[in-house]
């Protein structure tokens, strides 16, 4: 079964109509989930993402955002994965060992989650990813 993961990124371009790829991020997270396949996400990126929108936008913006992840998660069509000490520390190593990016601790523990699950990619707009060798869409 396929599994993709949704970073900040791509839940702020589906949030907002303004943000760039907003249309296709929308469309391909409609066709995945159509498709069957399994959409993760972590309680970092949904603490990431809401803190975001709630300083951003307005809060009707906001809580769209925490009422779909609140009920993906109650029909399993969103498993937010949660980040434990043995993901941070990984974490924690994946920012040494790609000092040179930049690499954010959120984006680390997105690999180490990614890596540990199995996920084939990760939906997300921000090229760190890429920089470090995750197969990223759209």
């Amino acid at each position: 079964m396929r599994k993709v993961f949704i970073d900040t990124s791509a839940w702020i371009s589906y949030s907002l109509s303004g943000q760039p790829k907003h249309s296709t991020i929308k469309s391909l997270i409609k066709q995945l989930t159509k498709d069957g396949v399994v959409i993760y996400t972590s309680n970092d990126i949904v603490d990431e993402t809401t803190t975001r929108l709630l300083y951003d936008t307005d809060f009707k913006i906001t809580q769209r955002f925490i009422n779909l992840v609140k009920d993906g998660i109650k029909v399993n069509s969103l498993i937010q994965l949660w980040i434990d000490e043995e993901i941070q520390s990984e974490a924690f190593d994946l920012v040494q060992k790609f000092k040179e990016h930049k690499l954010s601790l959120t984006d680390a523990t997105t690999i180490a989650l990614v890596k540990k699950f199995n996920i084939e990619s990760v939906i997300s707009l921000d090229s760190d990813f890429v920089k470090v060798g995750v197969n990223t869409l759209p």
